[in-house]
């Protein structure tokens, strides 16, 4: 689930991230990581921002908490 999400951030942010004009240089860190995805044995390297960094940890975080909300209030699910 967890690599999941991330493979769907990724996709979402480079959708998402405008390009720097021309003749400007980005000023923020590029951070790469080595994901392991299931089913593979071998990494795939992913090279984002540290804002884009600090984003996805904070989303991935949300929608564990919401997820383990939602198992312990199994009555207050939407549609029920």
């Amino acid at each position: 689930m967890l690599i999941t999400a991330l493979m769907l951030a990724q996709a979402t942010a480079a959708a998402a991230a405008p390009a720097p004009a021309q003749g400007q240089t980005p000023t923020a860190k590029v951070e790469c990581r080595m994901i392991q995805e299931v089913g593979s044995r071998i990494p795939t390297r992913i090279c984002r921002l540290d804002k884009e960094w600090e984003l996805l940890a904070k989303d991935t975080q949300d929608d564990l908490n919401r997820s383990a909300n939602r198992r312990s209030n199994p009555g207050n699910t939407p549609g029920s």
